[in-house]
């Protein structure tokens, strides 16, 4: 009697090397969260990923390299890595005519990647007043969340639902803000609100400051104003 043993595959060269690139990330991530920027050791860092601190610096070459790459795995998920603008939600978000449920869906997704990035942008922040470098990371990743905020402002004003007399450009400001690292963690941390709450309101927030005519969702005086007999 013949037993074939089926075969495992062995990861590719590829694969490992992908598996590593993520490892490091991740033990990184908890070391800046924890230690901060200047309290943060490449070795501290391939200890917790139990890897030597050569190939660290083999596949970052430098902490701020290594930094940006946390931020970009933080805005983008680990697992299978999609930009922002790239995801379903997005999609929605900037094609629905309903300006409440646009607002809706950008604010509660992109707080969910603020959770994971927001204490990372904090990091990058107070590394900057001492370390020229950092700047550079700031400069980066502000380019490219301007950008995003902006072209999703420009899908609101495409769908006739961006108020007529609002700038783009300020309300890509108030975007920026409201729906930003700061606040968030202001928010969540110091004040201790749940994200729903947070998000609930921010979206409110928003949809008052930034539609023509907010849909589906009026307060409880508005509706009072609307209908006397209540």
């Amino acid at each position: 009697m013949h037993i074939v043993m089926s075969e495992v595959k062995s990861p590719s060269r590829r694969e490992r090397a992908a598996r590593t690139r993520r490892t490091i990330i991740q033990a990184a991530t908890q070391e800046f969260r924890t230690g901060g920027y200047h309290g943060t050791t490449m070795a501290g860092i391939a200890k917790r990923a139990g890897v030597a601190v050569q190939t660290v610096y083999f596949v970052f070459h430098t902490k701020a390299a290594l930094l940006t790459a946390a931020i970009d795995a933080a805005v983008m998920g680990e697992d299978e890595p999609v930009p922002p603008e790239l995801a379903p939600w997005w999609r929605e978000a900037t094609s629905t005519t309903d300006g409440h449920r646009a607002v809706e869906l950008f604010v509660t997704n992109v707080a969910t990647i603020l959770s994971r990035s927001a204490t990372l942008d904090r990091v990058v922040l107070a590394a900057s007043t001492t370390d020229p470098e950092i700047s550079g990371v700031i400069a980066h990743h502000d380019k490219l969340r301007v950008a995003s905020y902006r072209s999703y402002v420009d899908a609101l004003a495409a769908n006739g639902l961006l108020r007529d007399n609002l700038d783009p450009r300020e309300a890509t400001d108030m975007l920026l803000t409201l729906v930003g690292s700061d606040i968030f963690l202001n928010l969540t941390e110091q004040r201790a609100w749940p994200i729903d709450k947070y998000t609930a309101w921010t979206t409110e927030t928003l949809s008052t400051l930034l539609l023509e005519r907010p849909t589906g969702h009026l307060t409880a005086s508005a509706e009072t104003r609307a209908d006397p007999q209540r």
